[in-house]
């Protein structure tokens, strides 16, 4: 399941309202990143989008804490992604974010044209499933589901449809475990990267 997902964009507060309003969710203030919010779509399942300004990237931090003794109370932020400014930014980004509301079309429509955004109904895969691709700040995809396309993405998402469709078996899964990671989630010692 995917839980949260960052987004840049120009304007955080005004795009975090826009979404808390398709979702009939809640925004707060995200304090790991100045000047950012967090969106959660109270669903039950920790669904969220942090909202950052848009030269806010994520960059990883430096080094590994001690493995020795390493449990839930172990200091690691010292070694965690950090939020920080660049230079610039891109016009258009390949990450885009696909969304159910329980709002109707028009509902949805009317909700971007009031932000001067782009808005259309597309008809994906020559008709195979619909969506309505709202572009956020006219740079950033959200495909919003109303309820109607939902119920048609989960039947189309389905492993044995895509399997038929494409006339090809489904690979199963990873197992459960992978072996040789550590608590960190790094694989083995010896296939640790170097600080």
């Amino acid at each position: 399941m995917i839980n949260h997902i960052s987004i840049g964009v120009k304007n955080p507060e005004n795009v975090a309202k826009f979404l808390a309003e398709l979702w009939k969710g809640f925004v707060f203030p995200f304090p790991p990143s100045p000047d950012s919010f967090i969106v959660i779509a109270g669903d039950g399942k920790g669904t969220a989008v942090e909202i950052t300004p848009i030269n806010i990237v994520l960059k990883p931090g430096k080094g590994f804490p001690s493995e020795i003794r390493f449990d839930k109370n172990t200091l690691t932020e010292e070694f965690e992604a950090k939020f920080v400014p660049e230079d610039g930014f891109p016009d258009y980004l390949a990450t885009h974010l696909a969304i159910n509301t329980e709002l109707g079309e028009v509902e949805v429509k009317e909700l971007a044209r009031r932000e001067n955004w782009r808005t259309l109904t597309c008809n994906r895969g020559e008709g195979l499933f619909q969506l309505i691709e709202v572009w956020v700040e006219n740079r950033f995809l959200l495909e919003v589901f109303t309820p109607e396309m939902t119920r048609r993405y989960i039947e189309v998402m389905d492993p044995k449809f895509m399997a038929d469709m494409n006339g090809a078996q489904p690979r199963p899964a990873l197992p459960s475990r992978v072996p040789n990671l550590d608590l960190i989630g790094f694989f083995s010692p010896e296939l640790r990267p170097a600080n």
